[in-house]
């Protein structure tokens, strides 16, 4: 639970008391959360009465898991993330944000049907760092990991001889419940969590071993929600309170799938309706990938410092400071007020930076 402050004064009397909440944001700091709850101190003002309740949920930490399709077609994709990494870590080390990175492949899935492969472990692979060494990079990338992008290249190059059956969703899972990737600390219980998708296919994870290509009606499939079920239960999230989404960078029309050259490359009809359905974004294999990283690692920041308010703004009163400076509500560089579930979130610029102190005032609509 959360410690906030509530002015007692003489206007106490009044129906409608005007609130302050202060929220010390440390995108890098250690929170310790408890079933869907954040604990963390705000400042007392004077005249002040502290009481516990549930205000805000902020997320400090972000966890990404990128699932890569390692199929005959995708190298030159593959490519395309390497070469444009630092345009998706910038917002990252601006922000000096406490993130993990994995990689998992789209065949990851196998070890379902055959646990001893272990294909659903992270990934990792080698570079030659500066000295002209051959290092072996971390499973687990971070804001202080060695040779960063080096790093990330290494694990993000999968190579193209994974299988053609492509099962993103299935993948994904497989990885994430692997309890030997749970034990070195991927994903963290109070952490947000980001999935990236990348693949030239679409998915048609089902039960069983044999393909399910092209079968978009067979009820052997698995469901999209299915997906969006096991992420809830994962991160601890409801709808109207969620710690995660999904992002494709995919085949997005029938122009890209001809330009890519066909040759059994798919729209990506339901690994899009996944980021869809989790607020992700969409980007096409066609696109500018710096553009769409830059995007994505945007989004990323926006959601993991969202707050939950626990009463209700009278229209008009809500006001946001970030470091004693107001700022303005707006979807592009400052704040909107989510009314279905009670929340502020950041945008852009307007996004606060590692141990920036956030101010809230409002009238709430009742007394306690």
């Amino acid at each position: 639970m959360l410690t906030q402050n509530r002015v007692l004064g003489s206007s106490f009397a009044r129906l409608l008391t005007t609130r302050v909440v202060v929220l010390g944001l440390a995108l890098g700091a250690s929170l310790n959360v408890g079933c869907g709850s954040r604990n963390m101190s705000f400042d007392l003002l004077s005249e002040s009465a502290t009481f516990n309740q549930s205000s805000a949920e902020v997320s400090g930490k972000i966890d990404i898991i990128w699932v890569v399709d390692n199929s005959g077609s995708m190298d030159t994709s593959q490519q395309a993330i390497a070469v444009n990494f630092q345009r998706f870590i910038d917002i990252f080390e601006q922000n000096g944000a406490d993130f993990q990175m994995v990689v998992a492949t789209s065949d990851a899935y196998k070890d379902v049907f055959n646990p001893s492969l272990n294909m659903s472990i992270y990934k990792n692979g080698t570079y030659v760092n500066d000295l002209g060494q051959t290092v072996t990079a971390p499973k687990i990338l971070r804001l202080d990991t060695p040779d960063l992008e080096k790093a990330f290249i290494a694990n993000i190059l999968r190579g193209v001889s994974g299988s053609g059956d492509e099962r993103t969703f299935q993948s994904m899972r497989s990885a994430l419940a692997n309890t030997t990737n749970q034990a070195t600390g991927f994903p963290r219980a109070d952490a947000f969590l980001s999935v990236i998708m990348l693949s030239d296919e679409d998915d048609f994870s089902w039960d069983g071993a044999g393909s399910k290509e092209n079968l978009y009606n067979d009820p052997a499939l698995h469901t999209v929600q299915s997906y969006v079920d096991f992420l809830d239960t994962l991160t601890g999230s409801t709808s109207t309170n969620r710690k995660f989404n999904v992002n494709s960078i995919a085949i997005l029309d029938s122009a890209c799938q001809t330009q890519l050259g066909g040759n059994g490359r798919k729209i990506a009809v339901r690994q899009n309706a996944l980021a869809t359905a989790t607020g992700g974004l969409l980007g096409s294999l066609c696109g500018d990938f710096g553009a769409t990283l830059a995007s994505i690692s945007n989004k990323i920041i926006e959601l993991s410092t969202q707050f939950y308010l626990d009463r209700i703004p009278r229209a008009g009163s809500l006001r946001v400071y970030v470091n004693g400076t107001e700022v303005p509500m707006s979807s592009t560089n400052g704040y909107t007020y989510n009314e279905a579930n009670n929340s502020i979130t950041f945008f852009g610029t307007g996004v606060p930076v590692a141990g920036a102190q956030i101010t809230v005032s409002y009238d709430p609509t009742e007394l306690r």
